[in-house]
């Protein structure tokens, strides 16, 4: 009995988890994952500018207009067409004609969605020839 008496007089220590060094050790690992991590940017629309120079004239008959109106109808002439025809209609153009050029005129209105939408599309029809153009006004 003398030997229970001793073992229950005993006091329990509870298991301590030192946290002297949690803030150094948090501190550590920020770093690292900064250090580590990659950062990435939006590279946006990769569009090469022409070298500053003289204006050259382009031929009536070698322009073609895509337009974009405030309403997300996208004209190609004066034809409405849907976004994933606008790559086909371009293709059939070039291949007709490899001299022209593609002016896209958005309407200032135009949800900004649509036009990188049809940007992308003349730029998987092969279009390498593009002017980008505000337009004022719904009818210009």
């Amino acid at each position: 009995m003398a030997l229970k008496s001793k073992l229950s007089t005993r006091t329990q220590s509870k298991p301590d988890i030192p946290t002297a060094s949690m803030g150094d050790i948090a501190f550590l690992i920020i770093i690292f994952f900064m250090t580590t991590s990659i950062f990435s940017r939006d590279k946006g629309l990769k569009i090469v500018l022409p070298e500053k120079g003289e204006e050259v004239k382009i031929k009536s008959e070698n322009i073609m207009t895509v337009r974009v109106s405030s309403k997300g109808k996208v004209l190609i002439g004066d034809q409405v067409v849907e976004i994933p025809q606008v790559r086909e209609l371009i293709i059939k153009k070039l291949a007709e004609n490899p001299d022209i050029v593609i002016a896209l005129k958005v309407s200032r209105g135009a949800k900004y969605r649509t036009m990188i939408d049809v940007f992308d599309q003349l730029k998987m029809a092969k279009a390498e020839r593009i002017s980008l153009m505000p337009v004022r006004e719904e009818g210009g």
